[in-house]
Formats: C-alpha cells, structure tokens, sequence
C-alpha cells in the first residue's frame, strides 16, 4: 500500500499537470487545437504497438530473472528495433507528406516527429525498468517525458499571450523529453553500466518470432483503444473530438491511477509467483489487486465527477454542457478497461499468450463495428456506448481466461 501511495503520487501530479493542459488548451487554443494534439497523443500509443513488434512483453518478461548486465545488454538490443524502424518510417511519412501537397505543415510534421520518436523509446525504456523491478525510476522517467512539461507551458501561455499557439506546446513537449533523455544517459553511465551494452540480434531475431500474439494484442489495443477519435475527427469535426478528447482526458485519470500505481507494479510479482506449481501465491496477489484496485476504481470515479462539474462553467464551452451525459458513459468504459488492462497483465504472467492475441483481436474488431454502426448514429454518445461495450467485453473474457489455472 505504501508503494501504490507513492507511486500514485507521481501518477496524481503527471496526470494533474496533463489534465490542466488539457483545459488550458480547450479554454485558451480552442477546440480545434485540442483535437489536434488529442490525435497526437493518440499517435504517441499507437506508433510503439506498431513499431514495437510486439517484443516488449516478451523482452520483459525474460529480463525479470536475467542477471544485471545480461539484462542491460537484452535491453539495448530492443530499444534498437524502433530505432532502425523509426528511421526508416519517417521519411517514408515525409514523402508521403510532400506528395499530398504537405497537408501536415512542415514544422508540425518535424516537431511531431521528433516528439513521436523520442516519446516511443522513453516508453518503452519506462517498460522494460519496471521489468528489472526498478519501478520508481520507471515513473519518475515517466513523469518527466509526461507530467514535467505542462506547468511550464501553462505558465508561458499565460504570462505571454503570444504563446498561447499549439506550436508552443508542442515545443514544450520536445524540450522535456531532450531533458529525459539526458537523464537516462547519466543513468546509463551510472556504476559503469554502459559497459554490458550489446547487441543479442539472434536473441531479439527469435524474440520477434515468438512475440506475434503480442503483436497483435498491442496492435489491435491501440486501435480499439484510439480509433474512436479518428473516426470522430473524420465524421463530426475537430470540435466534436476536442469535446470527446477532453472527456476522455478526464475519465483516463482513472485507468492511470489504477493500473500503472497498483496493477503494473506488480508484474513481476506476478510473473514470480505464476512460475510456482502452486496456484495459490497468484490467487491471493490477485485478490489483493482486486480490493485495492477495486477501491480506488470508486473513490477516483466520485472524484473525477466533482472536478468536471467544478471546471466545465470555468471553460465557458457550451459544446461541453450540450454533451455532458457523454461524460458518465465515458467515465463508465474507463473503469471497466482498467479492470480489463489489469486481467491483461495477469494473461501474460500466465503465460496465456494466444488467449492474449485472439481476445485482443476480438476487441479491435468488436471496437470498429460497433464505432462504424453507433457513431453515425448517436455521435458522441455512440462512440462512448462502443467504447463501454468494448471494455466490458474485454474485461469478462480475460477474467474468465485466467481462471484456467
């Protein structure tokens, strides 16, 4: 419990700092600013389940039990694999960007893509630390390429109205993770660390192969997950998805709180204690997660809730109270796939991997279809029914899933 309060304290001040930045940037930007950097956010989740190939659970997974500089050498062989395919996808984008009449002007396109690369591989790094069991430093890296830089930019904005552009909240963003990664870099040299950097290619190589079921969970995720904005982008507007944006910023403190402070944490654990003939360490983890996830789950619904109907006259967006009953579906979906992302975690500490990818594929496609027949439909209020159909379904099959043991 001490540990899930410490790291929810960090988790409480980086989703704090996002969460302002989210309302100064509908109140100060505008609606159609907030959609834009609601779709990069977006893409920021989906680029590592793309570029990713699905190797980060499976590198993570082995990492637990290796010795340190086995471990460090492991770690560097994946964080190569985007590295190589980052550099060969972005010019591909830019060329594509160039054909089409530059569509996405050129400095977002540049300052969007350094934020993308740098963002993916401190993630992953973020990952991977919670693999060796150091999860405060997993959460400090996270707080600083995620939590660190919205003050500043608030504070610029609101001292420099002439700041108040999405450029400068974007360059806000690329200047903290430069800072992340100069930490990490001293990390690195810490106790001669750098010298057990290598490259397994055969190691990775056999890693991709057997990391398909991943691949096709955190490929599917994201796009069950993130799809919703995209289609609201394409047949409501920039506005309409600034409005679900915002609503889902609010709800996410949920699944943030609960799932990185008290779920993921645990992973090792889990992976330990999976690994006993026994069943009965895993079932008492689990019920521990349970209660503790499940109180928390409650206390931060109620307290979401009273901060929205606190904000939303502050904002002075009359799209916001037209679609408050958005709100409550949303909030509804988010605690359901906290329950659901929490059940994924414990698959894959049983080691459930094709389960992993056929429940997952289930989603995504459940996801699209039910996006494609409400959104038309209902609008906003049909793409929050499908994001609530979508957790609930995930979340029954994966805790009847990890019964079979």
């Amino acid at each position: 419990m001490v540990q899930s309060l410490l790291l929810m304290a960090l988790r409480i001040a980086n989703t704090a700092a996002k969460f302002l930045l989210t309302i100064y940037t509908a109140r100060y930007l505008g609606l159609s600013d907030l959609g834009i950097y609601g779709l990069l956010v977006g893409a920021t989740t989906m680029l590592p389940a793309i570029l990713g190939l699905g190797t980060t659970d499976w590198v993570l997974r082995h990492i637990a039990t290796m010795p340190r500089d086995e471990a460090i050498a492991s770690t560097a062989t994946r964080l190569a694999l985007p590295v190589m395919l980052h550099a060969v996808v972005q010019p591909i984008l830019w060329v594509v960007n160039h054909a089409l009449g530059t569509p996405v002007p050129w400095h977002l396109m540049f300052t969007g893509g350094a934020i993308l690369f740098l963002d993916h591989i401190a993630s992953d790094t973020s990952d991977l630390l919670v693999g060796r069991g150091r999860i405060y430093l997993a959460n400090i890296i996270f707080f600083m390429r995620a939590g660190l830089w919205p003050p500043v930019v608030i504070a610029w904005g609101l001292l420099d109205p002439s700041a108040r552009t999405l450029e400068c909240v974007l360059l806000g963003w690329l200047c903290s993770l430069v800072l992340t990664w100069i930490v990490l870099a001293a990390h690195l040299f810490a106790q001669s660390r750098w010298r057990a950097v290598g490259m397994r290619a055969s190691w990775i190589a056999g890693g991709v192969r057997a990391s398909v079921p991943f691949y096709i969970k955190d490929l599917t995720g994201s796009v069950s997950l993130y799809l919703d904005r995209f289609l609201l982008s394409a047949f409501l507007g920039l506005e309409l998805t600034g409005v679900y944006t915002l609503f889902w910023s609010v709800a996410n403190v949920l699944h943030n709180l609960v799932v990185f402070s008290v779920v993921h944490p645990n992973l090792r654990r889990m992976i330990e204690s999976a690994q006993q003939p026994d069943p009965a360490a895993f079932r008492t983890l689990e019920r521990k997660l349970q209660v503790e996830g499940g109180l928390w789950i409650a206390a931060l619904a109620i307290a979401a809730s009273i901060a929205l109907f606190l904000l939303l006259p502050l904002l002075d967006r009359p799209l916001l109270q037209q679609n408050l009953p958005v709100f409550w579906i949303i909030l509804a979906a988010t605690a359901l796939r906290a329950g659901a992302d929490s059940y994924g975690f414990m698959m894959l500490a049983l080691h459930k991997d094709r389960a992993i990818a056929i429940v997952s594929i289930g989603g995504a496609i459940a996801s699209a279809i039910l996006n494609l027949a409400l959104l038309p439909v209902f609008g906003l209020s049909g793409a929050a029914l499908a994001y609530l159909l979508t957790g609930g379904g995930l979340l029954a099959a994966r805790y009847y899933i990890t019964r079979s043991i």
